[in-house]
């Protein structure tokens, strides 16, 4: 299974534990990373969005977020789960796009073998201390283990072929996203994206929400608010920078829409993740 070209290259760029009480109240809304990212239920459960669909996750399931694929998960669930993610760069498999485990119609979601599930919930927690506390050489390497037993069970899954099946209206909603992935910080109606693909609105509406669970502005609202959590965990940018560069209108504006989707300000949110990297 040599198919990690490099693996002295692989780069464990981060490591997150997020507990029970923090996820019920603080979503981590739809966003995208160029880097891989792998999320692991430690403990029990919740929705995740993936690409342009909603899965429901419990203990013992990771979710592959691939580079540049949207994920976050569902505000309108309530979630119960203790996680671990893992940010990875450099990952290059043969025949795949660097930062990539699977295949585009491959299912996102792994439900960890029983054979492995000790395994795993022993390494996750292992790595994220030895990160944590400095040792990020014998994290590194043990979160590389973690990528080869992982990419085992991809294989395991593959043999077994079991893929998403082809929908309809799967062209149209990829497109829809699309445009919004590349408008979101735009004030974006309804009636401006219906024009851009020649479609009613009630009807872009409907296909948009049956496929993806939200609203077409619903989810532009969450590109944004998913877009600011990762700016306010992975960079030092200033909170008015941030707010600019997304396309809101105010402070006060950021601020209360900020706070209603994931239950408190963004000052509050940076610095929960800035203590959390110290433990």
């Amino acid at each position: 299974m040599n198919n990690f070209l490099d693996e002295n290259n692989i780069k464990l760029n981060n490591s997150f534990y997020v507990d029970e009480t923090y996820s019920k109240d603080h979503i981590h809304m739809v966003h995208s990373h160029k880097t891989l990212e792998l999320l692991y239920i430690y403990s029990g459960c919740g929705r995740y969005f993936i690409g342009s669909r909603e899965y429901a996750v419990n203990n013992g399931d990771i979710i592959i977020c691939n580079a540049n694929i949207l994920h976050g998960e569902s505000p309108l669930q309530k979630h119960t789960m203790q996680t671990y993610c893992y940010s990875y760069d450099n990952v290059k498999i043969k025949h795949l796009p660097i930062n990539t485990l699977t295949l585009p119609e491959e299912k996102p979601l792994f439900v960890i073998s029983k054979e492995l599930l000790c395994h795993f919930n022993s390494l996750m927690p292992m790595i994220h201390n030895y990160f944590h506390k400095g040792n990020s050489q014998i994290a590194k390497h043990l979160s590389i283990s973690l990528l080869y037993m992982l990419y085992n069970e991809i294989l395991t899954h593959q043999k077994a072929k079991t893929t998403l099946s082809e929908q309809k209206n799967d062209n149209l909603v990829r497109n829809i996203t699309a445009f919004i992935d590349d408008n979101y910080k735009e004030n974006l109606t309804l009636e401006k994206i219906s024009k851009t693909f020649h479609i009613s609105p009630s009807r872009l509406s409907h296909v948009f929400k049956e496929e993806t669970g939200l609203s077409p502005i619903q989810y532009a609202i969450h590109r944004r608010i998913g877009e600011a959590q990762s700016l306010l965990i992975e960079s030092d940018a200033p909170i008015q920078d941030i707010e600019e560069s997304l396309g809101f209108c105010s402070s006060v504006h950021f601020c209360m829409m900020f706070k209603k989707y994931i239950g408190i300000t963004p000052k509050s949110y940076r610095q929960h993740f800035k203590r959390s990297c110290k433990k």
